[in-house]
């Protein structure tokens, strides 16, 4: 049950760090700030880190398109994942529990993500075949180093990583 209050906290969770507007401008024009999974993908990180990586361009161009790709393949999910953002934050129960049209639009939301997350790994496999052995291995330590800044980790806030 926690695993799932977790999920649909992530899922209506504004990253703090994200977005272009100042809060003040936010609340006199009414915009919405970015919604989590407008994250970097992997892939997009390579590229972010071409100098880094010492990418050649036909490397780089073969990111790029796989990149290219990978966006097209996302947008739709993307969309629907937007579509559905409630306007304000979940209705709650007496008990404080999700509604059932809450939950419905959590469990939705969770095989989005989950197909989000497989597009991101089956587009890294590809770039990795990109990759000569010693940039894979520089790749990895610099997905790893990128990982803790999207936000807490599976303990939630405050809570330990995973495995400790």
């Amino acid at each position: 049950m926690k695993r799932h209050l977790i999920m649909l906290g992530l899922l209506f969770a504004v990253p703090a760090v994200a977005g272009s507007t100042t809060p003040t401008q936010d609340a006199s024009q009414g915009a919405r700030r970015p919604p989590p999974f407008e994250r970097k993908s992997p892939v997009q990180v390579l590229i972010d880190h071409r100098q880094d990586l010492a990418l050649t361009d036909a490397q780089a161009s073969s990111l790029t398109q796989i990149q290219t790709a990978l966006d097209a393949k996302n947008a739709p999910v993307k969309q629907s994942l937007e579509a559905l953002r409630p306007p304000a934050p979940p209705d709650r129960g007496p008990q404080g529990t999700p509604s059932a049209q809450d939950q419905a639009r959590h469990e939705q939301a969770r095989g989005l993500f989950e197909q989000l997350r497989a597009n991101d790994m089956a587009a890294y496999q590809q770039a990795e075949q990109v990759l000569t052995d010693a940039q894979k291995t520089q790749a990895r330590t610099l997905l790893e180093a990128e990982r803790p800044a999207h936000g807490p980790g599976h303990g939630g806030r405050g809570g330990p990583p995973r495995g400790e």
